[in-house]
């Protein structure tokens, strides 16, 4: 009994001596401009500076901003035929054309010159674009006219352009992720712009917790479900983020990449869980092009990937939660 009750001493002094001795670090910033990031990890010391997420950043924005005339999406952008790209450019190509077609086309990163020409781009625009200019872009859009193999990105037209701004907080997300994990850290928070990958515990050796918030056209924001389990990453998209008025019509900044016209849909909001935050940002870009039996239906049809949903139907706002996702999530309704 007593060789018991030492032991039984030891494990536990053990415990919360490591338990001391582990504490949340935290990493500010931003990114892409004026994108705040933040990011904590768990651990015994510090392994991790802000000067190196800081050089991940900045290598990612050489390679995928469209804003730096020089990058690697700049060169492929202005180019036609084969064009050798990195390792980074082939994978978020590959990715996204896979989702591309199970979201029957609906999550396209060649849709940009028609979000520069609705005023969702760089520069606003005092007139809406006629019929004419639409279809003169529709002749250059979809992954159609694009094809990867071997490293190559092969254009049929030059004036196909690929912005991938869409899922670009995700990657990037992926990418910070993956770093943690060669530092073998097993417990992290990674989140860039609303975007957020999270993996094992927090601090106080709970799961992470993540907020989902309401839609707002005012700027508040106020959260309608929390979501909690080890490992998941999480991408929102809302038509109440990005939108304008012309001659007192309301336009929102998701772009149907089928018809090169603004999306009109019941959707307000999509969170989308999945692996990893590409796979969570894309679908969440798909499912605000779609309404909501739509986005229903290609939802349920994938298995790595879950969702909350809130939209309009007959004048009032609801809301859909995946079943996959409801053992993990409670809403201000219950």
């Amino acid at each position: 009994m007593r060789r018991i009750l030492i032991s039984l001493i030891f494990v536990l002094t053990i415990f919360f001596i490591t338990r001391k001795n582990i504490d949340e670090y935290e990493i500010t910033g931003k990114t892409m401009g004026s994108i705040q990031y933040n990011i904590k990890y768990i651990s015994n010391e510090k392994k991790i500076s802000k000067l190196e997420i800081d050089s991940i950043l900045i290598e990612f924005n050489k390679i995928f901003s469209t804003y730096i005339p020089d990058s690697e999406i700049s060169v492929v952008n202005r180019s036609i035929g084969k064009v050798r790209v990195s390792d980074e450019f082939g994978k978020l190509i590959s990715e996204s054309k896979s989702i591309y077609e199970l979201s029957g086309g609906m999550f396209d990163p060649t849709v940009g010159p028609l979000v520069n020409k609705w005023g969702f781009g760089p520069d606003t625009i005092d007139k809406l674009p006629n019929e004419r200019e639409i279809n003169q872009i529709m002749e250059y859009v979809g992954f159609d006219k694009i094809s990867f193999e071997n490293g190559y990105i092969n254009k049929k037209f030059k004036e196909s352009y690929i912005d991938f701004s869409s899922v670009a907080k995700g990657y990037a997300v992926d990418i910070i992720h993956s770093y943690i994990e060669s530092k073998n850290i097993l417990n992290s928070y990674v989140e860039i712009g609303g975007e957020v990958r999270v993996s094992g515990k927090n601090k106080n050796n709970d799961n992470w917790v993540l907020g989902i918030r309401e839609p707002s056209f005012d700027g508040n924001i106020n959260m309608v479900a929390m979501v909690s389990f080890p490992n998941m990453a999480l991408a929102t998209s809302g038509n109440y983020v990005n939108n304008y008025y012309v001659n007192d019509s309301l336009f929102f900044h998701t772009i149907n990449p089928k018809s090169g016209y603004p999306s009109y849909t019941n959707m307000l909001s999509a969170s989308v869980f999945s692996d990893d935050c590409l796979t969570s940002d894309a679908y969440a870009t798909a499912f605000m092009t779609m309404d909501f039996n739509e986005s229903k239906k290609i939802l349920n049809s994938l298995s790595n990937v879950s969702g909350y949903f809130i939209y309009m139907e007959k004048g009032e706002i609801k809301s859909y939660t995946s079943d996959r996702l409801k053992p993990y999530i409670t809403t201000n309704e219950e």
